[in-house]
């Protein structure tokens, strides 16, 4: 047909109707137009100085992070002090009404 296009590269020839041919640019303006969108789009923020609410906000944060660890090493300082205290006291034998021992996995 007239209406076609051919473009040859390489020994290879490739036929290109006008409709495919529009479809295309207009796939390639869309493509163009959704790049430019999200280039342009970026807003750039640049802290030039510290302020008191980041101020603020760091320090109430530290706080909070010191408050979590007192509390996520409670376990371990009670276990320590309980050692501690058990090898400073001398150890007695278990009477024989007591079926447990001292650490049982199950504590029966």
């Amino acid at each position: 047909m007239l209406s076609d296009r051919t473009i040859s590269f390489a020994g290879r020839s490739i036929t290109f109707t006008n409709q495919e041919l529009l479809l295309i640019g207009g796939a390639i303006l869309i493509c163009l137009l959704l790049w430019s969108a999200f280039y342009f789009s970026r807003k750039h923020v640049v802290i030039l100085r510290r302020s008191s609410g980041t101020d603020q906000i760091t320090f109430e944060l530290e706080r909070i992070a010191d408050a979590l660890e007192r509390i996520a090493n409670q376990p371990a300082d009670r276990a320590i002090r309980a050692a501690a205290r058990s090898q400073q006291q001398p150890s007695q034998p278990l009477s024989q009404g007591s079926r447990s021992a001292a650490y049982s996995m199950f504590r029966r």
